[in-house]
Parts: structure tokens; sequence; C-alpha cells
């Protein structure tokens, strides 16, 4: 359940920021800053439980491995990019270059966190990581 957080706020900050981007609207761009930092630092938290999660992988199942292996690259890709755009971020709506690499940021950490999910949900519900059996 701690997973669903960042991947909400993200997904929040990534609607916010392009609506406001789109529809030239500041206070969307001031609330979108909100839900970027609450992202980023649930996703700390979730990162630290999926690594406590990940200990109870049993080291002969490859496949559950290699679906960890995925998931993390993923997610890690994805804060990555939320942190472009945190690193990038104005008090104003963006102009120019900024608003290109913020629309990336945007656009691949979305992208990412959709793979990413879709690969802890796949641990979760056919590998059985996390979960009691």
């Amino acid at each position: 359940m701690v997973s669903d957080f960042p991947m909400v706020l993200l997904l929040v900050w990534f609607g916010l920021d392009g609506s406001a981007m789109l529809m030239g609207l500041p206070e969307l761009w001031a609330v979108g800053r909100w839900a970027l930092v609450a992202g980023l630092v649930s996703a700390m938290i979730a990162a630290l439980t999926g690594m406590i999660d990940s200990l109870a992988i049993d080291q002969a199942d490859r496949a559950a491995h290699r679906t960890f292996n995925a998931h993390l690259t993923l997610m890690l890709l994805s804060v990555s990019f939320a942190l472009v755009g945190w690193l990038f971020r104005t008090a104003t709506l963006p102009e120019g270059l900024h608003r290109v690499v913020h629309a990336c940021a945007l656009g691949f950490t979305a992208g990412c966190l959709t793979a990413g999910g879709w690969f802890g949900g796949h641990l979760v519900f056919h590998h059985g990581v996390g979960r009691d059996q």
C-alpha cells in the first residue's frame, strides 16, 4: 500500500504541471510543486519498504529477481526524472528550454511509473513478494 502514494502523487504532479503548462494556469503550477515534493518523499519511503520486501525473494527464483530488477530500474528512473523536474523547477511557468526539459521529465516519469507499476504488480500478484502467504 505504501507504493500507491508515490505513484498517485507523481501522476497528480504530471496532470497538474501538464495542465498548467498547456492552459497557462500558475495556480495549478503551484499545487503541482507540492504534489511533486510529496511524491518524491513518499517514493523514498516506498523504496525502503521495497528493498526490505526484496530480501524475502527466494534466491533460486530467477524470474522474480528479473522482475524485481526491472521494477527497481524503472522506479529509480521515474524518481530520477522527477528530480530533474524538481531541480529545473522555477516559481513561474517555464519558458523555452526549461519548458521542454520539464515536459520531458513529466512524460518520462509517467512512462516509467506506468511500466514500473506493472512490474511491481507482477511481483506481488504473480511472485507473491510483499504479501502474507
